[in-house]
């Protein structure tokens, strides 16, 4: 064994702590015994007496010492062990095998260092990232631009990963075939700028969308999913794409690279590192999002009451299709609508209603489009639902592409406008090519506006209905009452109708016939020439008007050119160009009289609804013409009733005679009835002594003029003075047609007699030296009235009892002068208290009167 071998053995290099220990003993311990036990020897030291118990002391001592160092090895050989196995635990690798416990422990201690070395440096990482965390979180609340988000987004992305090439790419949620829009990006220069869309199934990133995980791409060259001809594309061999997921969905992606390809790859921990920053990115997105549809459906809810303010205000036709299309305008940015309503009268086209822009646009209201099949408004009334169209140039029909495709379209949506649960049209809104995702996001809000529109032109159809109906009413009452209070003049009548129509109906031209035996007259007409019309004559089935007049049904003819009913000689004569016409019948008495025939609707085709205006208005003319004829016949009879009255009034009662003139029935003579009249008689004492004195002229004159004064009071009370009774006569209260103040008005004509008899007395007093004094009897009873005669003479009077019994009263009237006598009858029909005072019969009078009591009339209670 050579001294290198012997060294290297039996050193203490590379040997446990027990080696150690004992080599170090032996150095301390072996060679001061064995000198203490030499010099014991050489000078007799063990004989001494103490010396022995010394040196036993000393061992015993110096094998305690060595225990206890023993003991403390143990534990420093146990820590070392301990603190090798876990740094080997938290290092990963193999320490602490040595024999060298404390070689062990300096390598375990290096290893851990190593270790709080790499955990500090993940923390001063940690700490960028939660820094780089707060950083966004407090940008968030600083701003509320998505695209700002997705831009710091990136930037901080870019920072925790080293990376120097980065994009933020969002899915756009509506668009076919499907599409990532660049929102944010940093360092790819001209190659993807923001705004750009880039396609779906050919871009690396649907992985991630698909997978719902990020995507790490250590070396593009070989992936297997990629080639080395997309290296170009990618800018880098390596990268990472990482999905960004809301609660609901994924949005969009994240990616990054590096520039220098000899960069080291992309791996998890990087992965881990992004994970924390686009959440909160994609918390922050989806909150902004909310905010945003949030502030939207307060805009909405807002929009929405005022669309209910402007169907419920005062705004009428195009003033309120135009007020909701600017409330629709305050949510969706469009630059241009337009409102085609379908023709009701041809199924294949559609009108124009109503346009609202920006700017001038070479379209014109009212004007007509064909639906071709599979155009894309046929298409949304066909399927009732809405249709965004994301481009416009792929319009392919005449019509569409005239409507929509212009420097003011690039992007259109369609919604259907339903009237009553039918589709009635379709509103328009289009706009620039960046506005077709406000069209995706809002086309419920659209749906619900056309909605509203719908109910605004539906409150124009019947706010148009209802003012034309007035309209019309109007025309009609205005007829009806021109009528009422014409003079009859027909011509006049005519005129004024015509007039009227003109105003109604909104044509170019219309005009009156009237028939004539078998043949159509001109008589009234506006917009024609009067002198050709009035040459011209049509018989019974000629043209359209002789067509209507022979079947007496109306005819409406929209285009003459097809029309076989259409008379091209009427227009010759005129110079009129008839496009399309509308002629009613006028009907009195179930036979045509005429027609009305207007010509060239404006602005549309004649309807039912003006079929049914014109009759309305031919029935009045109609009533008119037969009015006319008999105001005629009704002058010609009042001239003849006149004169009947002029002869017959003076011997027939008036009543009588408006009975005979006015009845029910004409022919019928005023029968005899049995019914209960109160009658009054008057006569004047001593007027045959007077009539001798002044003869048989003055006594004729005076008693006209008596009379005359006392019927007007009877007539003036409701009587009738039945017949004249020399100087007297009889009037009756209730005939011909009675009441419950008959006793009363012959108790008030009674009294106001006796004060007019007064002025006659004292004239005829002075001029004739012949005091006047009357008796007036009243008496209520049931009589027999009517007709009594024979057929040459006729008189309307009274007979019974009762007529007997006011004359027997007059001799009661004889016992005082002026004096008013009435039965108990007419004291009980009377309707007010009177004031009476019963008189007392005498004897001669007794077997007449018997026990009947007598009033003489005094006046009535209160007055």
């Amino acid at each position: 064994m050579t001294l290198r071998h012997f060294w290297e053995r039996y050193s203490m290099k590379n040997k446990n702590l027990y080696y150690k220990l004992n080599i170090i003993f032996a150095l301390f311990f072996l060679f001061p015994v064995m000198g203490f036990l030499f010099f014991a020897v050489k000078y007799n030291a063990l004989d001494d007496e103490y010396l022995p118990h010394f040196f036993l002391g000393v061992l015993v001592f110096s094998l305690l010492g060595l225990y206890l160092l023993r003991k403390l090895f143990d534990e420093i050989s146990l820590f070392s062990k301990s603190v090798a196995e876990k740094a080997g635990e938290f290092s990963g690798g193999d320490i602490g095998h040595g024999a060298n416990e404390i070689q062990n422990l300096v390598d375990s201690f290096s290893a851990i260092e190593g270790q709080f070395s790499t955990v500090f440096k993940r923390l001063e990482k940690k700490s960028s990232e939660v820094s780089i965390l707060k950083e966004l979180s407090e940008l968030c609340y600083v701003t509320f631009d998505p695209e700002e988000i997705m831009h710091v987004t990136l930037e901080r992305s870019m920072m925790l990963a080293g990376a120097d090439i980065g994009s933020v790419l969002l899915l756009l949620p509506h668009s076919e075939p499907r599409k990532f829009e660049v929102k944010a990006t940093i360092g790819l220069g001209d190659r993807l700028q923001i705004g750009d869309s880039v396609d779906f199934e050919s871009s690396v990133a649907k992985y991630a969308v698909i997978n719902k995980s990020p995507l790490v791409v250590e070396d593009v060259e070989k992936d297997r999913r990629f080639g080395r001809i997309n290296r170009a594309h990618y800018g880098t061999k390596s990268f990472i794409c990482m999905p960004i997921k809301t609660s609901k969905d994924i949005v969009g992606v994240l990616t990054l690279s590096r520039r220098n390809p000899d960069s080291a790859s992309f791996c998890a921990e990087d992965v881990e590192a992004l994970a924390p920053l686009l959440s909160n990115a994609a918390f922050t997105f989806e909150n902004m999002r909310l905010i945003r549809q949030n502030e939207q459906n307060k805009q909405v809810a807002a929009s929405v009451d005022r669309i209910f303010k402007i169907i419920n205000s005062s705004f009428q036709e195009k003033e309120l299709v135009h007020a909701v299309l600017g409330e629709i305008k305050s949510i969706i940015p469009y630059s241009f609508a337009v409102v085609l309503m379908r023709d009701e009268k041809r199924p294949g086209q559609v009108v124009l209603m109503d346009l609202y822009a920006n700017g001038p646009v070479n379209l014109a209201k009212g004007a007509q489009y064909v639906l071709s099949d599979g155009c894309i408004v046929d298409q949304v009334c066909r399927q009732e639902s809405s249709m965004v169209l994301e481009d416009t140039s792929v319009l392919t029909h005449e019509f569409e592409r005239r409507l929509f495709v212009n420097r003011w379209s690039r992007s259109c949506v369609f919604a259907p406008l339903k009237i009553r649960g039918t589709v009635r049209g379709v509103l328009a809104l289009a706009g620039k090519e960046k506005d077709v995702e406000e069209f995706y996001r809002a086309q419920s809000f659209i749906d619900w506006m056309a909605g509203g529109l719908s109910l605004a032109i539906e409150r124009n159809n019947l706010s148009s209905m209802v003012l034309r109906r007035n309209q019309e009413l109007d025309t009609i009452r205005q007829i009806g009452s021109a009528l009422a209070s014409s003079t009859f003049d027909l011509n006049q009548v005519l005129k004024y109708t015509m007039d009227m129509i003109r105003m109604v109906m909104n044509v170019d031209a219309g005009s009156l016939y009237l028939l004539e035996e078998d043949e159509l007259r001109f008589a009234v007409s506006f917009n024609i020439a009067v002198e050709a019309l009035q040459r011209v004559s049509l018989k019974l089935g000629q043209g359209i008007a002789g067509y209507v007049a022979a079947r007496g049904e109306s005819l409406i003819v929209n285009d003459t050119t097809s029309s076989r009913h259409f008379y091209p000689e009427v227009d010759k004569n005129t110079g009129f160009n008839t496009r399309s016409a509308l002629c009613v019948p006028m009907i009195s008495q179930g036979r045509v009289i005429g027609v009305i025939e207007v010509l060239n609707k404006l602005n549309g085709d004649f309807t039912s609804k003006d079929e049914d205006l014109l009759q309305s208005i031919a029935a009045s003319v109609s009533i008119a013409i037969e009015n006319s004829r008999l105001y005629r016949e009704t002058v010609s009879m009042a001239e003849n009733e006149r004169g009947i009255r002029r002869v017959f009034q003076k011997f027939v009662p008036r009543e009588i005679l408006d009975k005979i003139l006015y009845g029910d029935d004409a022919d019928k003579t005023v029968l005899e009835e049995f019914k209960t009249l109160t009658l009054l008689n008057i006569d004047i004492r001593g007027f045959s002594s007077f009539s001798k004195r002044i003869g048989p002229q003055k006594t004729v004159a005076q008693l006209n003029e008596f009379f005359s004064a006392m019927g007007s009071i009877v007539v003036r009370y409701g009587g009738i003075v039945d017949k004249y009774l020399g100087d007297g006569f009889l009037a009756l209260f209730g005939a011909p047609v009675s009441g419950t103040r008959d006793a009363e008005n012959a108790v008030d004509a009674a009294l106001e007699m006796q004060e007019k008899v007064v002025e006659f007395a004292d004239f005829w007093g002075e001029d004739f030296g012949h005091p006047l004094e009357i008796g007036i009897s009243i008496h209520t009873g049931e009589v027999v009235v009517g007709n009594i005669g024979f057929d040459r003479k006729m008189d309307y009077t009274v007979i019974g009892d009762a007529v007997n019994e006011v004359f027997r009263l007059q001799r009661m009237a004889k016992i005082r002068p002026n004096a008013v006598v009435l039965s108990e009858s007419t004291r009980r029909a009377a309707r007010s208290r009177l004031e009476v005072e019963q008189m007392e019969i005498p004897e001669d009078l007794r077997t007449t009167f018997g026990d009947m009591p007598i009033y003489e009339l005094q006046g009535k209670v209160g007055e």
